[in-house]
């Protein structure tokens, strides 16, 4: 007779008073571990880029699409991630999930060291979401599940007769996802990103995205451009039609989508945009500047992460706004791609760590001329290294966020070549 297939959904270890044990006092970070420190862009080296749509002054959520503000800019950051040696005791009956925690704070200025962002928040280990988990793989020692299998202590301090007693154990929960982040943005909106590590490889540089890959340019359908028919597949050259006035757009020669109602009309200032060191193709794409800034490295191995505050199925992440955001400019959902990269620089004397994102928000306001409303990616992308990496003489002065300060004395002892900015978001 044919023996019945083993389960690959084994319990996992049995919890007991003092667990988890070992490195960090028991934390497992996973790869999150890899991102303690403070990471900095540095001189002579690739900068930051973001592209914002916004309502422009005198519209209102009713608005027909086209009439908006768009701005964007090269910017520096400092980017500061905290490991919290405790782990994060989640109790879920059967089982026990211990999470690893990483603080992030952020700061970003301006070619002008004018402060244009700011935030913080928290990066969770989540544990190792593979069935059937083992010891020897690198994100389970120390162990982030246990099972906890009821007992006679239990069954009597918790009053579980007559449901069950001792030695009932239920379902084991496999964590779906790896990694969280959770952050507080000062415009008015909380997010929360869930995801996994989707990618490594080693000797060669990670592929960031296609030329004119819809999913990561500032331009959406939804605000009547066409990648493949207002742009030249395979070229960074720009194209003819930007060079027309509004009036003379014409894509179609159909009523409606011509002359200053067209897509093509509306945002060719995406496309002409020539101001705080950005221009295109980067206000279209963003992430070319994470591919010509790896151009000329030397890649050892890289792993890439990737967080969505939506998923196709399953728990959701979430953005939360504030009263007026969510009524005139709403966020609506967010992505995150990090690259954690070692990479081969001669300039830096070797090998060194470096760090690249991508993140897209989109933004909804005003409709569309089919009634719809009009989604609008703001898009951020920048490549970092640690700052103790960085040789003294490419070091930038340290970003200084505007704060309160209690302590004379270490302000006194703070560093003397940092910068203290101010917000000036206002500044068209």
């Amino acid at each position: 007779m044919k023996k019945p297939q083993q389960s690959s959904v084994r319990p996992y270890k049995e919890w007991e008073e003092g667990l988890p044990k070992g490195k960090n006092n028991g934390t497992q970070f996973g790869i999150l571990s890899k991102l303690h420190g403070t990471w900095v862009n540095w001189k002579d080296g690739p900068t930051g880029l973001h592209t914002t749509p916004m309502p422009s002054p005198g519209s209102s959520s009713e608005t027909i699409f086209g009439v908006f503000h768009f701005k964007s800019q090269e910017y520096r950051e400092q980017l500061k991630f905290t490991q919290v040696n405790a782990p994060v005791r989640n109790r879920a009956g059967s089982n026990e999930q211990f999470n690893g925690a990483v603080k992030y704070e952020t700061a970003i200025i301006d070619n002008d060291n004018d402060l244009q962002h700011f935030e913080d928040g928290m990066y969770l280990w989540l544990g190792d979401h593979q069935m059937p988990w083992s010891e020897e793989s690198p994100y389970q020692n120390p162990t982030t599940m246990f099972k906890h299998t009821a007992d006679a202590e239990s069954v009597k301090t918790d009053g579980a007769e007559p449901v069950f007693g001792p030695g009932e154990l239920g379902p084991q929960f496999v964590p779906p996802y790896q990694i969280s982040r959770s952050g507080v943005i000062p415009h008015g909106t909380t997010i929360h990103l869930t995801g996994n590590i989707t990618e490594s490889g080693e000797g060669k540089a990670p592929h960031i995205a296609d030329l004119w890959e819809q999913q990561y340019l500032s331009v959406s359908p939804s605000m009547g451009i066409n990648p493949e028919k207002d742009l030249i597949p395979g070229s960074l050259e720009k194209p003819k039609w930007t060079e027309l006035p509004r009036e003379e757009q014409n894509p179609d020669g159909g009523i409606g989508n011509s002359g200053v109602n067209s897509g093509r009309a509306y945002f060719e200032k995406i496309f002409n945009y020539d101001q705080f060191g950005a221009k295109f193709p980067y206000t279209v794409q963003p992430n070319l500047k994470l591919s010509e800034a790896n151009e000329r490295l030397e890649f050892k191995k890289y792993d890439m992460i990737e967080l969505d505050s939506f998923h196709n199925t399953g728990v959701q992440g979430a953005t939360i706004n504030n009263v007026m955001i969510e009524r005139y400019c709403r966020v609506t959902r967010m992505r995150y791609r990090m690259w954690i990269e070692e990479v081969y620089d001669e300039d830096f004397g070797g090998v060194i760590e470096q760090l690249q994102y991508e993140q897209i928000v989109d933004f909804e306001f005003q409709f569309g001329s089919n009634g719809g409303t009009t989604l609008w990616p703001h898009i951020q992308v920048n490549t970092l290294r640690r700052e103790k990496d960085i040789p003294v003489d490419r070091r930038l002065p340290s970003i200084k966020l505007p704060t309160e300060v209690h302590d004379e004395e270490v302000l006194k002892k703070s560093n003397a070549a940092s910068i203290c900015p101010v917000m000036r978001h206002t500044r068209h």
